[in-house]
C-alpha cells in the first residue's frame, strides 16, 4: 500500500477546508484545526495531518 505524503495530506486538508468554508461556515474548519491545538494548517502537527484530513473529509462527504 502506497504511503500518503505529508504534502499529499495538507494539499488534501487544503482543499476539503475550501470546500466546507464556501458550503458552510469557516469557523467549521477552524473548530478542527483548534482541536488539534493549531490556527491554520501549517501549524499541524505532521502526525496529526491523517486525523484533521479525516475529519474534514468526513464532513464534506457529508455536504454531498
Amino acid at each position: 500500500m502506497p504511503s500518503i505524503s505529508n504534502s499529499d495530506y495538507i494539499a488534501s486538508i487544503e482543499e476539503s477546508a475550501s470546500i466546507i468554508c464556501s458550503e458552510i461556515e469557516p469557523e467549521v474548519v477552524d473548530s478542527v484545526f483548534q482541536r488539534y491545538g493549531a490556527q491554520c494548517v501549517e501549524d499541524l502537527n505532521p502526525a496529526d495531518l491523517p486525523d484533521v484530513f479525516s475529519e474534514l473529509y468526513a464532513i464534506e462527504a457529508d455536504l454531498r
